[in-house]
């Protein structure tokens, strides 16, 4: 890496610690359900986004909130493994479920009960207020690809917490 790319890429990165570190922690917490987990994620998504060097990142936060997101999610299946691995030993693993306080319990376990990608559009879009054209971005789908995953999202939220879904497209 150059000088002038180490330099740049050090500026990006700070300026994303001031102006979005804790607003991506808190969407990857609402993606994740777990606040350490989602700290750790992000700190992964860092230092990937740091290797990546000359490349451009475009959308810095929005970028971070998906590889933190995908990084919880690997790392659950990874304790899942460890977790099904110790029970065939006799030895159950403790498992710690620490929820944000951000949201109340139930739309916690609403948004835990979605799948992955209506998550990360439905946190990208109605908690991080990117539009339509920079979640699909970040996501690297489709603008229609995300109006109806904000479609399924919210529809499936409505049944979770026992109301109706909305009409009409993001």
């Amino acid at each position: 890496m150059s000088d002038d790319t180490l330099h740049t890429r050090t500026a990006e990165l700070q300026a994303f610690v001031e102006q979005h570190y804790r607003q991506v922690v808190g969407s990857v917490t609402l993606i994740t359900g777990d606040r350490a987990t989602a700290e750790d994620a992000v700190q992964e998504a860092l230092v990937k986004a740091w290797k990546r060097g000359d490349e451009p990142v475009e959308r810095l936060a929005a970028w971070i909130t998906v590889v933190a997101s995908n990084e919880a999610r690997s790392r659950h299946r990874r304790r899942g493994a460890e977790q099904r691995a110790y029970a065939k030993l006799g030895d159950r693993g403790e498992q710690v479920d620490d929820r944000s306080e951000l949201l109340d319990a139930d739309l916690m376990a609403a948004l835990a009960g979605l799948p992955l990608r209506e998550r990360q559009a439905a946190v990208l879009f109605y908690v991080r207020d990117l539009s339509v054209a920079e979640v699909a971005g970040a996501l690297g789908v489709s603008d229609g690809s995300v109006k109806t995953l904000l479609s399924r999202a919210r529809a499936h939220l409505a049944q979770a917490l026992g109301g109706q879904a909305e009409g009409g497209a993001a």
